[in-house]
């Protein structure tokens, strides 16, 4: 089976969800606006199956918001939402979506990738939080094993 590295699809969904939660409009307000700014940072455009699987993450989101909010306070014990940095909510929100709903992408990926994405675009703190949060949850649940964990940065 080819493996396919998602992750300008994360990303993407990601910037837009982001988008969205600043500016109080809808994915259709915020979509071009996203894709046009990838595209200057980028100099090409996003891959027409980038955008799908993207748009199918933040529509897993924005279905199962409050699910995945109530799992990420459960999980961060004595951690209040609004205390989270935005963008970490996000990244939580679009890991659980995978975790989730889509069960061909293997579960350490879709943790390795979360860590990754929270490196490069969220706080100083974010990866290991980020981590910790998700490695939690995955082995509550049984998809990982006790002794298994995500790479820790």
């Amino acid at each position: 089976m080819k493996s396919i590295n998602r992750r300008s699809a994360r990303v993407f969904a990601m910037e837009l969800l982001y988008s969205m939660e600043i500016t109080m409009h809808s994915v259709g307000d915020c979509v071009e606006g996203v894709l046009a700014s990838i595209k200057e940072a980028s100099k090409k455009e996003l891959p027409a199956e980038m955008k799908r699987y993207g748009m199918s993450l933040v529509d897993l989101v924005q279905e199962h918001r409050a699910e995945f909010e109530e799992i990420i306070k459960t999980t961060a014990h004595d951690w209040d939402l609004d205390r989270m940095a935005l963008l970490d909510r996000i990244i939580l929100c679009l890991a659980l979506a995978e975790l989730q709903y889509e069960p061909d992408v293997p579960v350490k990926v879709v943790l390795e990738e979360a860590v990754q994405i929270s490196n490069k675009f969220s706080t100083e703190s974010s990866s290991r939080f980020i981590n910790g949060i998700l490695n939690q949850y995955a082995r509550d649940k049984g998809m990982l094993a006790k002794g298994d964990r995500s790479e820790e940065k």
